[in-house]
């Protein structure tokens, strides 16, 4: 039986040797995405039959993140719904398109539902970075505007974490509002993005820095997932300047240097606005994901 324990930041080698091996493009599929919201997803991990398994929740809430590494669909999807029996939890698994299908092929008695809230929107790198065509020519002008100031960009690194963990404050001072129906979702949203920058060598990160005057005005961070896809786990900027959002997003995808075809900048979880600002940049493909069950 599947024994699961809190994930660790010892665990990070092994886990991304579990992540190569599968080379899913899902944001889910990323050691700092992992590590850093297990605490408020529940997430506990298991090693076995050559899988890396998780699983978040707990109770009826409980879902388990179709695992990661070598072994087969059969193998994967046995133990699950063999822990789950055996432990009282419902047996639902989140898994990409491709995975979904090899498991309707192999379980006649799956069902399956499109995960619409949290498929990852994932962009052409080289579109990012050169915004070309009428599709990008409302992007093209808040740049204009934003490039008009005194700006420099850099790579985050040691030197300047420190302003950007206090931009985090002028950040919240912006946009949180004590009371309000989404505080308490952006204070966690921001301790998670505060914790990060402190772990930011440990967790292998690559971000960027954008300044006015010299003054930090933006900054982004993340990871790769799939050999070909960089997922962008943060992307925070102040109000000061019109276009440092666009501005931030060309120059961290410019200074990858073309080691990513993808970009993948994580889902929407349903809120319109964030759909909408995410559709805006016009994504090349949704990594979908599917929620998968199966008949008693």
């Amino acid at each position: 039986m599947l024994e699961f324990r809190k994930v660790e930041l010892a665990d990070r080698s092994r886990v991304e040797e579990y992540l190569r091996k599968s080379d899913f493009r899902g944001c889910e599929y990323t050691f700092g995405n992992l590590l850093m919201w297990s605490d408020f997803y529940g997430t506990e991990i298991c090693f076995g039959d050559g899988f890396c398994f998780e699983k978040t929740g707990g109770g009826a809430d409980t879902m388990f993140i179709y695992p990661y590494g070598g072994g087969s669909v059969e193998t994967a999807v046995t133990q699950i719904r063999e822990y789950a029996a055996q432990s009282g939890l419902p047996c639902l698994i989140c898994a990409n398109k491709v995975i979904t299908q090899e498991i309707l092929q192999k379980f006649p008695d799956a069902k399956t539902e499109l995960y619409r809230d949290f498929c990852d929107y994932v962009y052409s790198a080289d579109d990012l970075k050169n915004l070309k065509g009428k599709k990008f020519h409302a992007k093209r002008n808040h740049l204009n505007r934003f490039y008009e100031n005194d700006w420099t960009y850099e790579p985050l690194s040691a030197a300047n974490i420190s302003e950007c963990l206090t931009m985090c404050e002028l950040w919240r001072a912006e946009n949180v509002t004590d009371g309000s129906e989404d505080a308490k979702d952006k204070t966690i949203e921001l301790d998670v993005v505060k914790r990060s920058l402190k772990l930011f060598d440990e967790l292998g990160y690559t971000g960027g820095v954008l300044r006015v005057d010299q003054a930090v005005q933006a900054f982004t961070f993340g990871e790769r997932s799939a050999a070909d896809t960089f997922v962008v786990h943060v992307e925070k900027a102040l109000r000061n300047y019109q276009g440092t959002y666009a501005a931030i997003n060309r120059e961290f995808v410019r200074s990858l240097n073309g080691r990513y075809k993808y970009i993948n900048r994580e889902e929407d979880t349903g809120a319109e606005n964030l759909r909408k600002a995410k559709l805006s940049y016009n994504p090349v493909f949704l990594e979908e994901k599917f929620l998968i069950t199966f008949l008693e």
